[in-house]
């Protein structure tokens, strides 16, 4: 008889704890490390470790032409493990820092910027495009601008859990949908296709719907020639496609990366024929259910305030643009720098102005 087949559950959890430690390197290196191109190998798989942003992966910023020989690494480790991971390449005076859509708290960012003040002395301003920053930085001048957002919803462990979490009135909207989509619609079925069984005519038809609501909307497609063929190829490398069907033929979608235990949603879309019954919501939702049940913890809305996202869970992270001084007197050295940070706030205030009085006319 095969004993293996009787190691209980807790076991195994150990067993696997103790195989992810046997990989670490043996020795962890020094609290704080550099490195130059090309990358130590253990950087990509420690990113998303670390992050678990698609757009801190090696897919993305391959497939956006972003790996050049100009990257370096910043590893801060504490008790031997990676707390923080940042990319950055250096241009003239300034370090422009390539991750993107990540947490980084403030003491990892002032002791990423100390560290690398002292490595390149030449530096006096750091730049951070879009990050969720939990706190400004205590030891250098920082100016910080909301450029984006990222609605997140921490997944429960069970669907049950989640529709908890739901008001009545949108658990009452779920069901009320999904009945009337089933009733009028018999052959209606929903199923996840992972990366490797994707077709590319299944990407397709979910660009073309989401290109023809947005035109019915009045307002422009979010993504050109170049954008559309970066994704599908992401898609076929990290993706997991949300589809409704119905007799045979989708009718909705939703095309989502994962990276780490998190899953991200970068379209969503239905067939305009099929508006009244809601089935980009309700891909939505299933979509939703089934990263409960393959027991991801995070999913992302990414930008935009719609409705939906707040109603489903999710919670906004305010995405920001972040430079960062070695003193207040280096400020000149950097003119347009700290001008187009400037420009940046200006068009926040203009944009959420906007917003107020759009909501405001009802």
């Amino acid at each position: 008889m095969n004993m293996h087949a009787f190691i209980r559950r807790d076991d195994r959890a150990r067993n696997v704890a103790w195989d992810e430690r046997s990989l670490r390197p043996t020795d962890p290196g020094p609290v704080q490390e550099f490195h130059r191109w090309p990358l130590p190998g253990y950087v990509w798989p420690a990113l998303e470790r670390r992050y678990h942003s698609i757009f801190c992966s090696e897919p993305w910023l391959r497939l956006h032409d972003a790996l050049t020989h100009r990257i370096e690494a910043w590893v801060m480790r504490r008790d031997g493990r990676i707390a923080a991971l940042v990319l950055f390449e250096r241009t003239g005076r300034c370090a422009r820092v390539i991750n993107e859509a990540f947490d980084l708290p403030a003491e990892a960012l002032d002791e990423f910027a100390q560290a690398l003040f002292a490595q390149y002395p030449m530096l006096s301003a750091i730049r951070l495009t879009a990050t969720a920053l939990e706190a400004r930085p205590h030891h250098y001048p920082c100016f910080v601008a909301a450029c984006s957002d990222d609605y997140v919803l921490t997944l429960p462990a069970s669907e049950e859990a989640w529709l908890a979490l739901l008001s009545a009135q949108t658990r009452e909207k779920i069901r009320y949908h999904w009945r009337r989509a089933q009733r009028r619609q018999p052959s209606l079925c929903f199923r996840t296709v992972p990366a490797a069984s994707i077709e590319a005519a299944q990407l397709r038809s979910v660009i073309e719907f989401n290109r023809a609501r947005m035109k019915a909307k009045g307002r422009s497609f979010g993504m050109n020639a170049v954008d559309e063929r970066r994704l599908c190829a992401l898609m076929h490398e990290r993706g997991q496609l949300s589809v409704i069907e119905i007799d045979g033929e989708v009718r909705a979608g939703l095309l989502c990366t994962l990276a780490g235990n998190d899953i991200t949603m970068h379209v969503i879309a239905h067939d305009p024929a099929f508006d009244d019954l809601r089935l980009g919501f309700l891909c939505c939702v299933l979509t939703l259910q089934d990263a409960i049940a393959q027991g991801l913890q995070r999913f992302h809305f990414l930008w935009g305030h719609y409705d939906y996202k707040t109603r489903l869970g999710g919670r906004r992270i305010e995405l920001a643009q972040v430079v960062l001084l070695r003193a207040r007197r280096f400020a000149w050295l950097h003119p347009r720098l700290l001008g187009g940070h400037g420009l940046a706030c200006l068009r926040l205030i203009a944009r959420r102005c906007k917003q107020r009085f759009i909501a405001a006319r009802g």
